[in-house]
């Protein structure tokens, strides 16, 4: 099997969220790929499997379990579509066959990297966050209320994985996930993980659900925030919104999200970098 290590939400090396896309011809056990993304270590692993012409099903795993949707495999494995199967063509466009959903990527080749954009779909507001039960969850994230936004809610919000959004005034460099049940928390809201948001400084922070590691740059949480920004209407609905994150892991990313404005769509889109390619010999 071939494999790939790219560099996602950046154009240089050594920069950016981390991904491992391994390619392979025939369906492999699910504990086989888990312990695969476990020996890689990157905070998530994809593997395609070619089904037709630009065509793929495609498996997304963290080291702790299957991901049914995430956002920086999708951009890092239609930029390595490109640069395996199709590096002659400028530009390409494939469809992606998710545990739960289907949908398309872009990338357009530029100098030394590229451009990927995926389009996440309509997306789903599941309730806000308020009260009594919203101050439960500050608590458990290291936050006080006068830390929150002031006139914004904490919403969970789905554009394939849903998030819990916690919109920030201050406070993000203290925040982290200091209880022990924090997904049996989540799961009581309908929510998968939780994003804070600065707002002013268009920056986010998120971790697995244990608060062990801080992911670097969340693509499937941008579309969410992204929508979440646009519904609240601090950002444009026609304006592209650029969000920043990976600072306080020495590795920052730029996200941008967009809508689409025939379809209300949200997309997200980011540089990536190829920085390597090996064989398994298993």
């Amino acid at each position: 099997m071939i494999y790939y290590h790219v560099d996602v939400f950046s154009s240089k090396i050594l920069s950016g969220n981390g991904l491992t896309v391994i390619f392979h011809e025939e369906d492999m056990d699910k504990q086989y790929m888990q312990a695969i993304a476990q020996e890689f270590k990157q905070f998530e692993t994809i593997f395609l499997r070619q089904i037709e012409e630009k065509h793929f099903r495609a498996r997304i795993f963290t080291v702790e379990e299957e991901l049914d949707f995430a956002g920086h495999p999708i951009l890092g494995a239609i930029a390595v579509i490109h640069e395996k199967l199709y590096a002659e063509e400028q530009n390409i466009t494939a469809i992606f066959e998710l545990n739960n959903k289907t949908l398309q990527a872009e990338s357009v080749k530029m100098e030394g990297y590229f451009q990927a954009t995926m389009n996440q779909g309509t997306p789903e507001f599941l309730g806000t966050v308020e009260g009594e039960l919203g101050n439960v969850f500050l608590q458990a994230l290291n936050l006080t209320t006068d830390q929150l936004h002031p006139t914004l809610p904490m919403e969970v919000v789905s554009t394939g994985l849903p998030y819990l959004i916690v919109p920030l005034s201050s406070g993000l460099e203290k925040a982290k996930i200091s209880v022990g049940d924090f997904e049996e928390q989540l799961e009581k809201i309908r929510a998968k993980f939780v994003y804070l948001f600065d707002v002013d400084r268009m920056e986010g922070r998120t971790w697995d659900n244990l608060g062990a590691i801080e992911d670097v740059a969340t693509g499937s949480a941008a579309g969410p925030t992204g929508a979440y920004l646009y519904k609240r209407n601090i950002c444009n609905v026609t304006d592209d919104i650029l969000m920043n994150q990976g600072g306080f892991v020495g590795r920052p990313s730029k996200i941008k999200v967009f809508a689409d404005q025939s379809t209300g769509h949200i997309k997200v889109a980011g540089d990536v970098k190829i920085i390597a390619k090996g064989q398994l010999l298993i």
